[in-house]
């Protein structure tokens, strides 16, 4: 049954790839392989994405679904130890809070999951973040916003009825043609001056943007979105309402209820209100171009989606035709120490230049992607709170901070893996 042109049982072909992962053992079963929760909470929904792929979720796999599903497996290798080592984290922060609600596994392997994909390995505040991840997840009281909102996103018929306003809304058309809304923000991205912010601030052109990528070939509609992680096709899915039918992690496909999750966290819990009214404003608000109510902030993230094409520190300048705020803001990061070590090291220039760590040189190939997930989630919590962009100059100080954060969290990584590496230097030196 194992040749090489029959089909094999799934769940060898799981247990021979997950074999060749070092580092796993707490997600592993008594034989080795994966544990059947580990399968069903994090390979199957978040790495396979069997949503998206269901031929690899049959019992029986031809050769080339087999090999497809062993590459896969093997690709997310480095963050699945990562998820691993957030998982022991995690499970020990939920004994000191004493938290009982759901079983460990099922609670606690998405997390985990989700963790690792947003910080990589555990550093040293790792307790303190899987502890700030437990109590967003549970609440700190009996009437936790994150528990009521799972109770009412959990009835049938609530469900079916969010489900079909949200298709409702969804075919929105802009009132701005897409050539006049590329035109404004390019002449912002170029000028930056107050007059041209005015007149960005004042059209449609960021909901006119988000909502083109909503029709067929929308991606077209926006240079370079293909690679930005804003969505998994050509257009824009209706996001689902709730998160665990979420089929991976794009952007503007991110579910209602994570959303939501996200308003409760930002809020106080006097000014948050009933959980039916911050969902039906995460409904409209989701309806809206990039998923951003206020126009003057989905323009804002227009602008992001502009510049980040050029954001590519690893190629060093930026390209000539590229907007002068996208060259000025690669030109930050491209000049960081860490980002000059990791080009030298690619180029070969010196041998005694060790070869940079493969996950820092994917974060930095990644950068314009990360760049925007750092961008709206920052935009969101402007909308919740009714906050915005007073003028071009607190427009040129978001995007300017954001690529900062980013580089500077990019930095602490490397910082770490140094520091990690200190023995073993010490060693040979």
């Amino acid at each position: 049954m194992s040749g090489s042109g029959r089909a094999r049982l799934r769940s060898a072909v799981l247990a021979a790839a997950w074999a060749r992962i070092p580092g796993v053992e707490v997600l592993s079963a008594g034989d080795g392989g994966p544990l059947t929760r580990t399968v069903k909470k994090i390979i199957d929904p978040l790495v396979v994405r069997t949503a998206a792929r269901p031929r690899l979720g049959r019992p029986l796999l031809e050769p080339a679904e087999a090999a497809e599903l062993t590459a896969l497996l093997l690709a997310d290798a480095a963050r699945l130890r990562a998820t691993a080592a957030w998982f022991t984290h995690l499970k020990r922060q939920r004994r000191a809070l004493r938290i009982t609600a759901g079983d460990v596994q099922d609670v606690c392997f998405p997390l985990a999951y989700e963790l690792a994909t947003g910080s990589g390995a555990p550093g040293p505040d790792a307790p303190e973040a899987a502890a700030a991840a437990l109590r967003e997840l549970h609440g700190d009281g009996e009437e936790a916003g994150v528990a009521r909102l799972a109770a009412y996103l959990a009835d049938p018929l609530v469900a079916a009825e969010l489900t079909a306003e949200l298709r409702r809304l969804w075919p929105a058309e802009p009132v701005l043609p897409h050539g006049d809304a590329v035109a404004l923000l390019g002449a912002f991205a170029d000028d930056l001056g107050e007059d041209a912010w005015r007149a960005l601030a004042g059209s449609a052109a960021g909901h006119a943007l988000g909502l083109a990528l909503r029709h067929p070939g929308g991606t077209a509609a926006v240079p370079g979105s293909a690679e930005l992680g804003l969505q998994r096709g050509e257009r824009t899915a209706v996001p689902p309402l709730r998160r665990h039918d979420e089929t991976g992690p794009e952007l503007l496909e991110r579910s209602v209820e994570r959303r939501v999750r996200a308003t409760l966290r930002r809020l106080p819990a006097d000014e948050r209100g009933a959980v039916e009214a911050l969902v039906d404003d995460e409904l409209a608000r989701a309806a809206a171009g990039f998923g951003l109510g206020l126009p003057a902030l989905a323009t804002c993230f227009a602008l992001g989606v502009v510049v980040a094409p050029a954001l590519r520190p690893l190629d060093g300048a930026a390209p000539g035709e590229a907007p002068g705020l996208a060259r000025e803001l690669n030109a930050r990061v491209a000049r960081e120490g860490y980002v000059l070590h990791a080009r030298r090291a690619l180029a070969g220039t010196t041998p005694l230049t060790a070869r940079p760590d493969p996950e820092l040189v994917r974060d930095l190939r990644e950068f314009a992607k990360q760049f925007l997930g750092r961008l709206w989630i920052r935009l969101h919590g402007f909308d919740v709170r009714g906050d915005r962009p007073a003028d071009a100059a607190d427009v040129r100080d978001l995007l300017t901070g954001v690529v900062r954060s980013t580089s500077l969290d990019l930095r602490t990584k490397v910082r770490r893996a140094l520091v990690a590496r200190l023995p073993d230097l010490e060693a040979v030196s």
